[in-house]
């Protein structure tokens, strides 16, 4: 793969017939036939969640191996706890005095007040996240990001066929632990069990892995405690608000306070989901499995479609999707010819690359609106030459090349439909050959790309404003009777 100076992919596509998406290093040619059987096979991977164990508190404990074993915690703006501001992270120590991420300094000064309050170092956190970020994109470029480094990552968008999940996944925990990092790791098919599976992974024995089979979501979820559901990262309304996030997807932005941690956005308040345990609880409801063994119907009347959620979950059903974390600013593609094609060769390598560009658009979830493609003829009229200049605005250097010609075409809709792009590329390549013109290579794009799905977050609680009827569990209930 190569990369552009403007950070856009630009895969090289060499050889196969036209028409036909190429074959990825690695990965084996399905029968005729049967072309998609692969990627279906991929599709059915599921999503792997990373959660890594006080972050920011062991990198500190790096920095200074005194802290071990001491109760502390990281915070925004100074760390202080006379001011404004919130805990980012805290020890095993502070957990136990009952600290939280995402609770007020304040807060957590009056439950401990001899807890250490430390300032959080962005400059020592960036290269360690910078890090954890590329062996993500290593396991799938389907990656979202979460505070606080933690992510999750859609295994269908792994670069390479795996033998299996919890293989890549074991790789991907000794990876982080060469970094002095411990992680929690979860595969499901959905985000919130995935979640769910992490959270547990270091239960009866296990490893710090816990896979969850297709099929068995529903058995596993049943056997958790409603209380599990305050855990979850959508709930962490303190570490998150703000939607703007760098490039790089590191949770980190400097204002005029200096750095702030921020999340993609907030999902749902933890008031809400405590509320809602708390609710249940009141009846009886501690489990999902009580949950699952109630009506459907009359969990909405009673919470909103946060009850149908909630029922659903407790069913094993999981549609939550990976949002990646920023798409990108276009998708190329390009291919080079051995010789000099002429014009049927080239529109059979526009077709391939039109196939290739919606293949890669689907995988990812993302649409595009701007088609463009550029020609390199094999006897081009003049050569170009680029001046080069250094930071001092002084001639550093003169680059030759070959002069490429081309155009874009702006769609009245974003798609990612392969005959559209297809049509399009075709009709641009009409526009600008010449007869008799042969090419060296041809490049397809597709820009002004956005996401294709909108992020799947629980719905809100309704409001309840008037008294509602106790939960009757009796026989005649469970049964959806009146």
């Amino acid at each position: 793969m190569e990369h552009d100076q403007s950070g856009t992919l630009n895969p090289s596509i060499l050889g196969g017939p036209a028409g036909q998406r190429s074959q990825r290093p690695g990965e084996e040619a399905a029968p005729a036939g049967r072309g998609v059987a692969p990627e279906q096979a991929r599709l059915r991977q599921g999503i792997l969640h990373v959660r890594i164990r006080h972050f920011y508190c062991t990198l500190e404990e790096m920095a200074n191996p005194d802290l071990r074993g001491l109760p502390f915690v990281v915070g925004t703006g100074t760390g202080r706890p006379n001011e404004p501001g919130r805990v980012i992270d805290a020890s095993p120590a502070a957990v136990r005095l009952g600290i939280v991420p995402g609770m007020p300094l304040r807060r957590a000064y009056r439950l401990a007040p001899r807890t250490l309050f430390l300032p959080a170092s962005y400059e020592r956190y960036q290269p360690v996240l910078q890090r954890l970020r590329e062996r993500y994109r290593a396991c799938s470029h389907i990656v979202e990001s979460v505070p606080l480094a933690d992510a999750f990552i859609d295994l269908s968008g792994s670069p390479q066929p795996m033998a299996s999940p919890v293989l890549l996944a074991q790789q991907l925990g000794s990876d982080i632990a060469a970094l002095g990092l411990t992680a929690l790791i979860g595969i499901a098919s959905g985000k919130i069990i995935a979640e769910l599976a992490a959270l547990m992974s270091r239960k009866d024995g296990r490893q710090g892995i816990l896979y969850i089979p297709p099929g068995r979501e529903a058995s596993f979820v049943q056997s958790l405690p409603l209380s599990v559901l305050l855990q979850l990262h959508g709930s962490e309304s303190g570490l998150g608000g703000a939607r703007d996030s760098d490039s790089e997807g590191t949770g980190l932005r400097s204002g005029s306070g200096g750095a702030e941690l921020e999340g993609r956005a907030d999902r749902f308040e933890v008031e809400e989901l405590a509320e809602l345990v708390a609710h249940l609880r009141d009846f009886g409801i501690t489990t999902f499995a009580q949950v699952a063994a109630l009506s459907p119907d009359g969990l909405e009347r009673r919470l909103g479609r946060l009850g149908r959620w909630l029922h659903q979950l407790a069913q094993g059903q999981d549609h939550s999707l990976v949002i990646p974390d920023a798409p990108p600013l276009s998708q190329n593609a390009r291919i080079r010819f051995q010789h000099a094609a002429d014009a049927d060769e080239t529109c059979a390598a526009i077709h391939k690359l039109g196939s290739y560009l919606a293949g890669r658009l689907r995988e990812q979830r993302l649409r595009g609106r701007v088609v463009a493609l550029l020609l390199w003829p094999a006897q081009p009229r003049r050569d170009t030459r680029r001046l080069l200049l250094d930071e001092q605005g002084e001639e550093a250097a003169l680059r030759e090349g070959e002069e490429a010609i081309g155009g874009q075409i702006t769609l009245e809709r974003h798609t990612d439909e392969a005959d559209i792009l297809i049509h399009h590329l075709l009709m641009l390549f009409a526009h600008y050959h010449r007869s008799g013109t042969r090419y060296l290579q041809v490049l397809a794009r597709v820009g002004d790309i956005i996401t294709a799905v909108t992020p799947y977050y629980p719905p809100a609680a309704r409001a309840r404003g008037r008294p509602t009827r106790r939960l009757d569990l009796s026989t005649r209930k469970l049964n959806g009777e009146r």
